[in-house]
Order: C-alpha cells, then sequence, then structure tokens
C-alpha cells in the first residue's frame, strides 16, 4: 500500500516528553533536516517499519472533526510549512497531558513530514510520529590523530518499534491514521487518549483478533498431537474463509471432533465479544502467519503444507523406539 523508496523527509522535529504528573517536558525551538542520505534512510526505517502490520484508524469526534486536537494540528501542518514547528510543539504538550499513568516514561517525540510517499497510485504526505521511550547502546570506534578510540554511545534503533502513528494525508478533509503500540496495554493512552482514534474497520479488527486467538488456543494446548494442531488450524481457515458470520457456537463444531464441554466453554467465551461479520482481507492476512510446523526439541522443524490430518497420518508416521527415543518417519514418492 505505501512505498517510501522515494520519498523525502523535508523536515521534522525532536521534543522530550515525559509523564504529565512529573510535569518533565522539553519543547525544541529548531526544525531540523536530514543532513545526510543515511540519516534520511534511517529516519524512514523506523517510521515505516512493518506498515503493514499497522492497524488503520480514523480520527473521531462526537460532534465535529474541526474540534478533534490531533486532526486540527495534522491538518495545519498539511496546509503551511511555516505552522510545522508551532503544531509539533502542540504535539508535544498533548500527548504529555495524555501521559498520565506511572509507567509511561520519559522519551523523545518525533514528529517528522515525509513527501512524495507513494500510496497505491498516487504521491502524498505523511506525518509521522513516533515516541521512543528506549535506547540501545552501541559501541563506537572511530579514529583520531593516528588512533582508535572506543566509546559507547546510547541511540535509536531502527528495528525495535516504537508508539507510532501515520497520518497520511489523501485530500485536503481525507485524512487516514495508522498506528503502531510497542506493547497492547500501550494502546489505551497512545491510540485513545492521545490520538483520539477509533479503529477504523471493526470487522477486520475483531476477525484478526478472533484468528490470533483460535491460532493461540490450538498451538499452546499440549493435548493435542502436532498432527491434530495441523488439522485444527487448516479446519479454523476454512471456517473463517467460507463463513460470512463468525459464531462461536458454528466453530467449535466445524473445527473439533467432539470437543469436551470445557473446551467448548473455553472457545465460546473467548470468541463472543468478537462475533462480527468475518473480513476477508484479515483471513488472508492471517493465513501467513498460519505456519503449519512441526518442532522436535530445540533445531528441527518439519513444514508441512498438506492440510487435512488424514494427507499428514498417510505420509508422516511417529512412534517410539526401543531405547524409548520418540521419531518421525516421513514417506515421500521423489525429491524436489
Amino acid at each position: 500500500m505505501i512505498e517510501v523508496s522515494d520519498s523525502q523527509l523535508s523536515r521534522y522535529a525532536i521534543h522530550v516528553v515525559g509523564n504529565a504528573n512529573e510535569g518533565t517536558m522539553t519543547l525544541s525551538n529548531d526544525v531540523l533536516r536530514a543532513t545526510t542520505l543515511e540519516l534520511e534512510a534511517a529516519w524512514t526505517d523506523v517510521a515505516f517499519q512493518k506498515f503493514e502490520q499497522m492497524e488503520e484508524y480514523r480520527f473521531f469526534h462526537e460532534s465535529s472533526l474541526t474540534l478533534h486536537d490531533m486532526y486540527a494540528y495534522a491538518t495545519e501542518i498539511f496546509r503551511s510549512e511555516s505552522e510545522f514547528l508551532l503544531q509539533s510543539q502542540l504535539i508535544a504538550k498533548h500527548l504529555h497531558n495524555a501521559s498520565t499513568h506511572p509507567n509511561i516514561k520519559e522519551g523523545e517525540l518525533f514528529v517528522g513530514l515525509f513527501e512524495n510517499v507513494a500510496w497505491v497510485d498516487r504521491a502524498v504526505r505523511v506525518l509521522a510520529i513516533m515516541k521512543i521511550d528506549d535506547k540501545e547502546t552501541f559501541i563506537n570506534v572511530s579514529q583520531q590523530d593516528g588512533q582508535l578510540h572506543v566509546s559507547d554511545v546510547a541511540g535509536i534503533s531502527v528495528k525495535r518499534p516504537n508508539n507510532t502513528a501515520l497520518i497520511v494525508q489523501l485530500a485536503e478533509d481525507d485524512v487516514r491514521v495508522f498506528v503502531r503500540t510497542r506493547k497492547k496495554d500501550e494502546t489505551l493512552y497512545w491510540t485513545e487518549r492521545f490520538l483520539q482514534a477509533k479503529i477504523a474497520d471493526e470487522s477486520y479488527a475483531k476477525t484478526n483478533e478472533a484468528l490470533k486467538l483460535c491460532k493461540k488456543l490450538i498451538t499452546k494446548d499440549d493435548t493435542f498431537s502436532n498432527t491434530e494442531k495441523i488439522d485444527y488450524l487448516t479446519k479454523t481457515l476454512d471456517y473463517f474463509y467460507e463463513s460470512e458470520q463468525l459464531s462461536p457456537t458454528n466453530y467449535v463444531n466445524a473445527v473439533f471432533d467432539e470437543p469436551e464441554d470445557v473446551l467448548r466453554d473455553t472457545v465460546v467465551t473467548m470468541l463472543t465479544p468478537l462475533a462480527t461479520p468475518i473480513s476477508l482481507s484479515a483471513v488472508e492476512k492471517a493465513e501467513k502467519s498460519y505456519k503449519r510446523k512441526i518442532k522436535l526439541d530445540e533445531h528441527i522443524e518439519i513444514q508441512v503444507t498438506m492440510n487435512s490430518q488424514d494427507d499428514v497420518a498417510h505420509f508422516i508416521e511417529t512412534g517410539i523406539d526401543e531405547s524409548g527415543r520418540k521419531y518421525y518417519k516421513l514417506y515421500y514418492s521423489e525429491e524436489s
């Protein structure tokens, strides 16, 4: 959906925002620009990493979006270059006021405007907002006057996820919000209190969460054999592909063979809050993570692409030898 290979980070600002209860906040008075291509590429990697996994949200206000704080700040930045620093400071203050939980730490707030980001068939502007709470220690080796100097440097990792919001301007009155939080329990403060945004597609969100929970329940249940897990994962995907509406009871009956009452009650309790019209795009996305593997000890994995338990049993045999060691025996017709 988004391609950043030709994008440019036109300007950015960094502020320090801490916990509102402690009153710590430092606002920068400088608009920064990337001084090297390497620095610009690093900021781009940090902001857009794993974009495909970010959830889409919409700014929400009960009466009018014109009264929505973050929507107002973002649209002013998109409207006028001269507004960038002031609006970034207002964003920092807004985040500071939303940071009331005692576990919220002080960190750097990056506010950057990216130009010429490819979105489907057009070039768009994206406002990236990131709260960087944790830094990593890097070893810096430099050469001065013919001697090597080694020191430690605290820096921002391009691989570690941060609380991030990407505000995409598709048109003057059409902005999309994509959100990533480091931890699930940070969604409340970052998404609801700071961004004041709601999930754009509730069916997609609920379908995605239901598939995650089903996968976790199946793969973590030690009472299921490996071949049963493969079978149940396959039947789970089949159910979601073939059904228009998620019904917890129908799901249990379609996937599990004569389920015990405890399993039935667990699944129904787990899925009832997520009962929704099923989003096909969420199922297609989840299928990539439904890798059907048999893991043996720490260093051996068998990747299985067969769908049914009967097919698996036809080609894979399990047993215990005379010395008590467990084994898997694989049958095949030819090597590929």
